[in-house]
Formats: C-alpha cells, structure tokens, sequence
C-alpha cells in the first residue's frame, strides 16, 4: 500500500497476518502491536511489552509469536488475527515502535508487510519518518463485508516525557485502554 493508493479489502479465512522485519545489527528494539476494540466496546492491546501475546484460538483472536530484541531474527515479529472471529472486531490498529537503541525509524529499514490468508500481501514501508519519531501508527482494519477494509495510516509520533507511544496513539485513536508503565528485562 502507498500514499497514493492506501486502502485494500482482505478476504478469506484462516489468519491475517502482519509481520515487521528491520535491518539486522542497527542495535533497535521495535516492537509491532495490535491496540483492538471488539464489538461490545472492549479494548485490547497485543504486545510484547507485559508479555501479552494473546491467543489465535481464544480471545482476543490475535497473537504475536515473540519478541525480537535486535532485528537479527530473520522471521522478524508477527501479528496473527483469526479472521473466523472477525465478526468479534470493530477495528484494528497495527502500530510500531521504538523500544531502545535508536532515536527514531530513519535507517532502521523498518517493514510491515501484512498477508490475507489467500496469500495477498501489502508491504508497507517505514522509511519516511520524520527525525525523532519513535511511534508509528501503520495500518487500521476495520470489517467490511466478508473481509477486512486495511487502511495505511503511517502516522508519526514524536518521542515525549510524559506520554508513552501507546497513550499517544491511543489518544490519537481513541480506543481507551487504560495503560500502565511497564519495561522489559534487560537484553543479554
């Protein structure tokens, strides 16, 4: 997806993927997350921060199979959403950012690339952030039919003191979850 033409629908079933590669040795923590409302007004995050990495089979039908600290996994992180459950969801919102180890996207070769169940894929690239940009609101999904509507949003968000990516996004958003500082182990 591009600027110029930001919006598929994505049909079929099984799981929807979205997956972020960055370059290996740029010393970067990212970390890909799925903030969800369901159709009830329940608001989830999906994210390896808190070691909430969800479940396919029970809810909230999204997952993320682990976290890699340092771009040096070859599979990357990867976001699943059942869509046999889609009839649960409102909308969907992929986001990324910068945990440690860089002061915003520009030369991490960031990419999220997100694959329909028949094997579509959509590779969106982050590559034009603005300098100090540490969050990256990059797709919203919200139901559309028999599918999902993948809109690609790439909003920046700016390091800030007093606000985490996660409130600003979900300012931004409004998905209302109510969040808690958290921090990870150190790497080894």
């Amino acid at each position: 997806m591009t600027a110029a033409a930001p919006r598929v629908t994505l049909t079929g079933r099984g799981a929807l993927q979205a997956n972020l590669n960055w370059r290996p040795g740029s010393g970067a923590d990212l970390n890909l997350c799925c903030l969800a409302t369901f159709t009830d007004g329940t608001p989830k995050v999906v994210q390896a921060l808190g070691e909430d990495f969800g479940s396919l089979t029970a809810w909230p039908y999204i997952r993320l199979d682990h976290d890699d600290r340092t771009g040096d996994s070859s599979d990357g992180e990867t976001l699943r959403v059942s869509l046999d459950r889609r009839d649960l969801f409102r909308r969907l919102l992929f986001f990324v950012y910068v945990y440690e180890g860089a002061a915003d996207f520009r030369r991490l070769g960031a990419t999220v690339t997100v694959t329909a169940p028949g094997g579509r894929a959509v590779r969106i690239l982050l590559d034009d952030s603005p300098p100090g940009t540490t969050a990256c609101a990059v797709a919203l999904a919200t139901p559309e039919g028999e599918g999902l509507a993948l809109r690609r949003e790439v909003r920046w968000f700016p390091a800030r003191p007093d606000k985490t990516p996660h409130e600003q996004i979900d300012d931004a958003y409004g998905f209302g979850v109510e969040w808690t500082r958290m921090s990870k182990p150190p790497r080894r």
